[in-house]
């Protein structure tokens, strides 16, 4: 219930509904026009989830924020966050994609990490933890199988899709 834009400047800006911080705005209230997200630059890409934004700077670092009961926030915690947190321990990304209550990246060699909620086993590391056993730090989908060759990706409410180079 949230939409973001991402200027050319590399600026972030969000509107819509506020309940968790999820315009970074370093609020919780509603906004009916744009405002700019704090703490943020150098953004190349974003996406909105269920109640949560992310953004992809250009050094490859990611960073979130809004709701995150499930970590998907990627911060190692579950606390909801107003303003964007680094995401912990991935690097090099080169796509996101902001889910239901689950994040994924897509790394420049090609291989997939997720974090967040693993109800369905969106995260795809090859286990399901419903009971609300979250995922707080982004976890390699298909490494037992060494899952790469990844292109393209997308996290859908309760699912993630991705293409592979063949």
């Amino acid at each position: 219930l949230h939409t973001c834009a991402l200027k050319n400047d590399g600026t972030v800006w969000c509107w819509g509904d506020n309940f968790y911080g999820q315009l970074g705005d370093g609020t919780t209230v509603n906004k009916t026009t744009p405002v700019q997200v704090q703490n943020i630059s150098n953004v190349t890409q974003i996406s909105a989830g269920g109640w949560h934004t992310c953004a992809l700077k250009n050094d490859g670092t990611v960073w979130c924020w809004g709701y995150n009961s499930a970590g998907q926030l990627g911060d190692g915690t579950t606390v909801n966050k107003t303003t964007p947190v680094q995401v912990l321990n991935i690097s090099n990304v080169i796509q996101i994609s902001a889910g239901g209550l689950h994040t994924c990246a897509l790394k420049n060699d090609g291989t997939v990490w997720c974090w967040g909620d693993n109800s369905y086993g969106q995260v795809g590391d090859e286990s399901r933890t419903p009971g609300n056993i979250p995922r707080t730090i982004p976890v390699r989908v298909g490494s037992s199988i060494n899952f790469k060759d990844v292109t393209q990706i997308s996290a859908g409410a309760y699912h993630t899709c991705a293409l592979k180079n063949d």
